[in-house]
């Protein structure tokens, strides 16, 4: 993956990533990109429900609303279509009343809710010896008291905390309305207060995210610090993945995001229809949605991966699945794998095909309905720009240290040395400039520094 985002950026493509274990430090380091990390002193923050009225459409209530009954709900709460509508009816009220404001209820409006009256009214057998005149002053007192109590609420400014209050004295009133029971309005208020003014995550939100992230052409959000928070997890997920949706609209290039192991955290029912609406609409703004996974049986194991990502995938990239040949009819029926392509695939890793060449790796690759197997063949420069391994790391940082150079220099000097030793593989290498504690200066190149 390191090496195909670094294609597609040397292609001028904005690539997004969210990651969660390092993988593509040092590759942002080296391309000079954004590194993000999600910390508690520092959380990565946001303002998802600042928008400008342009902006106020149902895929942008769609989104809101999602993020909503994740924070009520959780990835596997249960959402009734009740309580779906209700807090979409919120959002849209919410906007209105900060765009427009109300100022009261307008002559169709005042029927239409007159009526809606009259029936709940006929419905419950209620009033019986009430004259007409006495029933139509009790609905008009009623119609005022909604009013009265729709014009006392204002949104001021959009944020996260203005929803909150708005919404915590506006669903009693809509469910009171409307005749509507069964809503748990204190476990709602108890779990959206944990990101309202004074919570824990009150911040997370509440602040606008860096509005530079737009220009940025290589950005990675490491979130590995709450891969094990089953809320703020696919929350701040949910929220980078709407954040490349706008940067989408904005930039006019072609744009990638990439969702690492990540993407589970929101691969729920609440989320499904999103992630299939990310897939669709990235099509549309010249840009592409990728998940990564390192456990196939994540793949296989989920009806809602199949239909949210596999079915809107038209690239698959797969590498070496030997383990998996007893059982790798589910996996070649869910994937839409032909006979043929099933053969390429036990190739990988297999074939006597090294001589002369340096080490690589293969990858089955399929688009549309074209596959094959290549090698994935990197300089050394290249694996020491996207190495993970904490020796190698700390070896090219003191290269860096004691050269006092730039991060690209000192990869380059650190593999002048590697291949001036002829040990063959980093680690060793590596090892043996951490134990001398200092550059090798190996080369003739080197020296001349």
């Amino acid at each position: 993956m390191n090496s195909v985002v670094r294609q597609l950026h040397e292609q001028n493509t904005d690539v997004v990533m969210v990651d969660t274990g390092n993988s593509y430090e040092g590759l942002c380091e080296y391309l000079g990109g954004k590194y993000i990390s999600y910390t508690e002193e520092k959380p990565i923050t946001m303002n998802p429900f600042r928008i400008n009225r342009e902006e106020m459409n149902v895929e942008k209530t769609g989104f809101l609303k999602n993020l909503v009954l994740l924070i009520w709900k959780g990835t596997q709460g249960t959402i009734t279509k009740t309580e779906d509508r209700l807090i979409e009816h919120v959002i849209t009220e919410y906007y209105d009343a900060y765009f427009n404001g109300f100022e009261g209820f307008t002559p169709q409006q005042r029927e239409d809710l007159r009526k809606s009256l009259v029936i709940d009214d006929r419905n419950r057998g209620e009033q019986k010896g009430e004259s007409e005149q006495e029933r139509a002053a009790r609905i008009e007192d009623t119609i005022n008291k909604i009013e009265s109590r729709r014009m006392k609420l204002k949104v001021k400014e959009l944020s996260f905390n203005s929803f909150y209050e708005y919404s915590v004295q506006r669903i009693p009133d809509i469910c009171d309305e409307n005749r509507i029971t069964g809503i748990d309005i204190s476990t709602y208020r108890y779990m959206m207060k944990d990101f309202y003014r004074g919570g824990n995550h009150d911040k997370t939100l509440n602040e606008n995210m860096d509005s530079s992230l737009f220009d940025e052409t290589f950005i990675v959000f490491e979130i590995d610090s709450i891969k094990d928070d089953p809320l703020l997890f696919p929350l701040v997920t949910l929220i980078i993945m709407d954040v490349f949706l706008q940067k989408m609209r904005i930039k006019k290039g072609r744009k990638v995001l990439v969702i690492e192991e990540a993407w589970k955290a929101i691969a729920s029912p609440l989320m499904a229809e999103y992630i299939k609406f990310m897939y669709k609409t990235a099509r549309k703004f010249w840009a592409s949605v990728g998940v990564v996974t390192q456990e196939i049986q994540d793949i296989i194991g989920s009806e809602i991966v199949k239909e949210a990502i596999i079915n809107n995938s038209d690239v698959v990239m797969l590498l070496d699945q030997s383990k998996f040949r007893e059982r790798f009819d589910t996996i070649k029926a869910i994937l839409g794998l032909t006979d043929v392509d099933c053969k390429k695939i036990f190739t990988i890793n297999r074939l006597e095909n090294k001589e002369g060449r340096s080490f690589f790796r293969e990858v089955f690759i399929r688009r549309g309905t074209t596959s094959g197997v290549y090698g994935v063949e990197e300089p050394h420069e290249c694996y020491m720009t996207y190495t993970t391994e904490r020796a190698e790391k700390e070896a090219l940082k003191l290269y860096k240290q004691e050269l006092g150079c730039s991060h690209q220099e000192a990869i380059e000097a650190y593999c002048r040395d590697w291949e001036a030793s002829g040990i063959g593989k980093s680690l060793p290498f590596a090892q043996k400039v951490n134990e001398t504690g200092h550059v090798l200066n190996l080369c003739s190149e080197c020296e001349s520094q």
